[in-house]
């Protein structure tokens, strides 16, 4: 995965937040491999060791592939259990780095590979490769000036970075697949879903190429983006296939040119390219057996089926966009119970009477953990680092200890280890496990310690046993996906069907299958129509060409890794870039925002050097310091006036400084303590000190736009030049049918100010101020001007309706992907010294989900407000706000 967020240097405290591992993690240490640094724990040693092994042979072939060498070194994070995530990125700010969770053993029979930690570096180092290319001199020149720094604009140093994710996700999924690893590529599922978005005609640029909300959604990116790499590799090599990525760094000044570097690449533009991968899509898509049966539900996300002597169940997402549904099939007579329930999604199993689902989640705010979770999201006691395969018929857990877990899933019942093995495990009633290991290409299904049978591929997982001992499973068919069968000896494919990613039996005869489709996942309860089929082996074209999982330099040696050298956070700070934007105001002239960044590669510890000069002619000079490697998270600055405009009235100097003390991350609960201290430099006398409380519940399913429910509650002060204001808010929010969702609001706040000169009291304003948030301030958007008041009451109401009215384009600059309207009424009940103002102001608006250059995603709001109190507000209002998204 790439991540990618934008950088802003105009405030003075701005807390750290964005550490790529819990605070109070365990100790890391360091080794250089070739040109790499790998970052890693004790416990991670053996996978470290794995991973420069894999270093050395990976970068002198990516390096051939991608036709240069990188000019930044790389950092490779191997980070440790006590984050438990099913995930990588990578990043190039603020250095060239890669991080690698460890928690992939919990999708073991989605990515198709044999190691996860493999699949991890083959996939973030083809992105580490893709962005850092610079191939003209203007990047290459503000890189040696400037370092991995935003210069102007993010795309001047690193032209890839506003490359759509449809190429960037799709050319690592290649690349992740010709290392004798496997990988997506050779999944019947994705397949399958490719061609079925082939059959329905989805596979044009305005679709496939832009963030959409249709069905597949941000997967999209890896399914039908690593088929049509695949596609350009059989059809122009793999050399200029990845050449694209040197190639588009070309367009250094407008790199939105994707026709220009795919014709420079391969000889064809991408549009044209698109349309033959896509026509080839739609002829191998008409070979695909569509099976249908008695429909039982849908979804628009896949969760695994799960199933007892009586029951099927599983979790469904019908729209998308709500809470999901916990599905009970009864098997005799096919009842259906369908109960909405706050799950976090995973497959579902039965623990002590109760559904919970596989899921990794924080459980403190020094801990994620994999594990078993309720409805609430709690864990599940004795569950933690564990993902639970199933129960034996005593009670002992059957389960992939995650610790242990980075390379190959390693199977534990109870706590004795059992196998190394290669996909999930299926448990039947006489408590016999089912399981695949995989050796090369050859994957061999196996009955506790007892190998069965095997074909050839990387992709196959049991689902269900009969009464007889047969063992039915899911592998590839030679378009897609479906469900065989091995009994006395002999194997058996169960029906015509591609398009069967899951099932389990409803009786000897019938099974309640996964089916793909091409708006939605069907649940269907299917005939099973033995006949005697071993499964597909899929070849993908360049694994006879040259053997590219054999060491390019078998003659270069691995350095051995060790624990000689601890990582400090802050011997590690290196200069990682400068941030610069300049532009022209015709009142005041040039504006600049310039930034010298420092930090470690885990972001634990960031500093800046900053200077900005805004529209009011002011200019300001500082530092600023953040730590979050610890639970108190602060951030520091400090600041001096340096010009001003004669009118305006500042501060010489100044300090800022914020710090949180998360006391509470479990399920959809967050609770912290929050403090801030500014010296505030436009108003040279304010100096608020506050101090909040915080505790919220959120829930956020799927795409949906807005936040499913949210219950959030908080308590503050302030103090400035001895006077205090208290307050409090609330809010309250829930979505309802059709993709409503309403609002509700509460604020009370009070001050013990006896003046308002100066600037003391409750401060009112039209927005919240960037530099350093006050919490008492009450925000007015049709405020005429900011107020200073002693007592506050805010009430609110906001009532949201989204409209999923899209219109996506590939060559015009913008596409619109939904668009939401806003009804809100505010009451505000303003007192300053006996003085009572009671203001009503109502607002309507659009909000238009926005997405420019296929890349980069704009809200764009367009709201109008009256108010009633022309002494306080304008009467009327129209304001237009947008946001970045990166």
């Amino acid at each position: 995965m790439l991540k990618l967020f934008m950088l802003f240097s105009g405030c003075l405290a701005v807390l750290c937040g964005a550490a790529d591992v819990v605070p109070n993690d365990q100790e890391y240490y360091t080794a250089k491999v070739r040109n790499t640094e790998l970052i890693y724990t004790k416990k991670n040693l053996p996978f470290a060791q794995i991973a420069a092994d894999t270093q050395m042979q990976l970068q002198p072939r990516y390096e051939q592939l991608f036709g240069y060498i990188m000019d930044e070194p790389l950092y490779v994070g191997l980070l440790s259990d006590y984050n438990q995530i099913a995930n990588g990125f990578m990043m190039p700010y603020p250095n060239n780095r890669q991080m690698n969770y460890i928690g992939g053993t919990m999708y073991v029979d989605h990515f198709s590979a044999t190691s996860w930690l493999k699949t991890l570096l083959y996939h973030e180092t083809a992105h580490n490769y893709q962005i850092n290319a610079k191939d003209n001199v203007i990047s290459s020149t503000l890189h040696s000036l400037f370092g991995n720094g935003m210069v102007f604009y993010p795309w001047f140093v690193f032209p890839n970075i506003v490359e759509s994710s449809f190429l960037l996700e799709g050319n690592a999924v290649l690349n992740e697949s010709y290392h004798g690893n496997g990988g997506r590529l050779y999944s019947g599922r994705f397949k399958v879903e490719t061609l079925m978005q082939a059959k329905a005609g989805y596979l044009t640029p305005e679709r496939v190429y832009n963030d959409n909300y249709f069905f597949l959604y941000g997967s999209h990116h890896y399914t039908l983006g690593g088929y049509f790499q695949y596609y350009l590799a059989q059809r122009y090599g793999l050399e200029a296939t990845n050449s694209y990525w040197k190639k588009h760094s070309q367009d250094w000044f407008w790199p939105f040119l994707t026709n220009n570097a795919m014709q420079r690449a391969v000889g064809v533009d991408f549009e044209n390219a698109l349309a033959q991968w896509s026509e080839q899509m739609r002829q191998e898509a008409l070979q695909v057996n569509v099976v249908a049966g008695e429909k039982v539900t849908t979804s628009q996300s896949y969760m695994p089926l799960n199933s007892t002597d009586s029951e099927i169940f599983f979790l469904v997402n019908e729209s998308g966009r709500k809470m999901p549904e916990l599905v009970r099939v009864e098997k005799e007579h096919l009842q259906v119970i369908k109960e909405p329930r706050s799950f976090f999604a995973g497959k579902v199993l039965h623990h002590h009477g109760e559904y919970v689902t596989q899921a990794g989640a924080m459980t403190s705010p020094l801990r994620i953990y994999q594990g078993l979770y309720d409805a609430d999201g709690y864990l599940v006691e004795g569950t933690a680092s564990k993902v639970i395969q199933g129960y034996l018929t005593d009670g002992r857990a059957v389960y992939f200890d995650v610790s242990s877990s980075f390379d190959q899933p390693q199977l534990y019942v109870a706590e004795r280890f059992y196998a190394q093995v290669n996909s999930s495990v299926y448990i039947d009633a006489d408590d016999n496990l089912y399981y695949f290991k995989q050796q090369g290409t050859t994957r061999t299904l196996y009955k506790n310690h007892t190998p069965l049978t095997h074909f050839q591929g990387h992709y196959g997982f049991v689902t269900d046993v009969d009464a007889q001992g047969a063992v039915y499973f899911i592998a590839n068919s030679q378009y897609g996906s479906t469900l065989y069968r091995f009994r006395n000896a002999v194997m058996e494919r169960l029906s015509r069907g591609d398009t069967i990613i899951d099932a389990r039996l409803v009786d000897e005869s019938r099974a309640l299958a996964v089916l793909v489709g091409s708006d939605a996942y069907s649940y269907e309860v299917i005939a099973l129509d033995p006949k005697p089929q071993q499964p597909y082996e899929v070849q993908l074209a360049f694994q006879t060409d040259i053997p590219l999982h054999e060491p390019i330099s078998p003659q270069a040696t691995t350095p051995t890794v060790d624990v000689n050298h601890p990582y400090s956070t802050l011997g590690n700070m290196n200069y990682s870039g400068i941030n610069l934007a300049v532009e022209s105001d015709e009142d005041v002239g040039w504006l600049y925002n310039i930034s010298m960044n420092f930090s470690d590669p885990l972001l634990q510890n960031t500093l800046a050097l900053f200077s900005w000069r805004n529209a009011d002619a002011l200019s300001v000079a500082g530092v600023r310091y953040g730590n979050s490697k610890y639970l108190l998270e602060y951030a520091l600055s400090a600041y001096g006036v340096i010009d001003h405009d004669s009118n305006l009235s500042t501060r010489d100097y100044g300090i800022a400084a914020e710090a949180r003390l998360p006391f509470l991350r479990r399920g959809y609960y967050v609770g912290d303590l929050h403090a801030g201290y500014v010296q505030e430099y436009e108003a040279q006398t304010r100096e608020p000190l506050s101090l909040s409380l915080n505790l919220s519940r959120e829930e956020w399913y799927g795409v949906s736009m807005y936040p499913n429910f949210i219950a959030a509650a908080s308590l503050y002060a302030t103090h400035d030049r001895d006077d205090m204001t208290y307050g409090a808010s609330v809010r309250f929010s829930q979505d309802f049918w059709c993709e409503n969702y309403v609002s509700l609001q509460g604020q009370y706040v009070s001050s013990d100010a006896d003046t308002i000169e100066d600037e003391r009291g409750i401060k009112v304003a039209r927005t919240r101020d960037g530099i350093a948030v006050d919490p008492t301030t009450v925000v007015m958007p049709s405020l005429r001007d900011t107020l200073y008041i002693t007592e506050a009451t805010v009430a609110r109401v906001h009532v949201n309706s989204v409209f999923n009215v899209a219109a996506y384009y590939f060559t015009f600059p913008v596409s619109l992907r939904r668009e939401a309207l806003e009804l809100s009424y505010s009451y505000y009940g303003l007192k300053r010294f006996g003085e009572r103002a009671d203001v009503n102001e109502y607002g309507v608006g659009m909000t238009f989900d926005t997405f420019w250059f296929n890349r980069v995603g704009i809200p764009v709001n367009v709201s109008y407000y009256y108010n009633d109190n022309a002494r306080v507000a304008k009467r009327s209002q129209l304001r237009v706000s947008l946001s970045m998204m990166f």
